[in-house]
């Protein structure tokens, strides 16, 4: 019994020394690879006009954090998608890595609605416009309007986002209600709603756990959903409609 103690103690040790391995290969790409990527981004942006200098970096960095947490990723249903297409993808939200895992493997360069607060993390306010990212600011009624107007402009301008609308990530995988606004800019764009199945990321990145577990993360690409036959009046269909589809997909404890 000692033994098997000693054994589940030194486990667990390595699993939260690899979550700060994991952190420290967070600040060196934002230092190393974030930061040159930033800068050049803006230059070729502002002087020629050019946009997605950065996505071949962000999915670099992002296949980096997730290979460093221990994730072997597995994912299907990439041909339910046209590449030609803009998209607005619809996942359920368990762990930190899920962003950077549809962000490198949905096979598109894939903005996001994201919560302004993120941009407190170094960097991230200045690469967000680059990476077609729409900061929501949840608690001003207005300024959430407002950005719901941005994310609508950038799916009609042909840049996909993804978006999380339980607004916050489950421990126990459970899919909670979702949030209508992000399915607002899919009505008012006129573009197609990705139904995005993430399965198994809180088992390798857990909620306030401070560990990182090696272990197998899933990403399910579902068939796309026209949204044009709907409208604001009806959004309530869409937006059941869509979590009906990913709620049986989810497993949970």
């Amino acid at each position: 019994m000692d033994e098997k103690i000693a054994v589940a103690n030194g486990t667990r040790i390595f699993d939260r020394l690899r979550y700060y391995w994991t952190m420290v290969v967070v600040g060196l790409l934002l230092l190393f690879v974030g930061f040159p990527a930033i800068l050049i981004g803006h230059i070729l942006r502002t002087v020629f006009n050019l946009e997605g200098f950065i996505f071949p970096f962000a999915k670099f960095g992002c296949k980096v954090y997730l290979i460093s947490a221990g994730a072997r990723v597995h994912v299907s249903g990439l041909d339910n998608l046209d590449p030609q297409q803009s998209y607005l993808f619809i996942a359920n939200h368990q762990s930190t890595l899920d962003p950077p895992l549809l962000f490198a493997f949905l096979g598109h360069d894939v903005g996001a609605i994201a919560k302004k607060e993120l941009q407190k993390i170094p960097l991230f306010k200045q690469g967000f416009p680059l990476a077609h990212v729409v900061p929501i600011d949840r608690s001003n009624r207005e300024n959430a309007i407002l950005s719901t107007r941005r994310g609508a402009d950038a799916l009609r301008r042909g840049h996909s986002l993804m978006a999380f609308p339980e607004g916050t990530r489950t421990a126990d995988g459970k899919l909670k209600e979702f949030k209508k606004g992000v399915f607002y800019m899919a009505i008012e764009a006129g573009v197609p709603v990705v139904p995005v199945v993430v399965n198994d990321t809180r088992l390798v990145m857990r909620k306030g756990a401070g560990t990182c577990i090696p272990g197998d993360i899933y990403l399910d690409i579902l068939p796309p959903i026209e949204t044009r036959a709907y409208t604001t009046e009806t959004i309530d269909e869409l937006v059941d409609r869509v979590r009906n589809i990913i709620l049986p997909r989810v497993r949970t404890d």
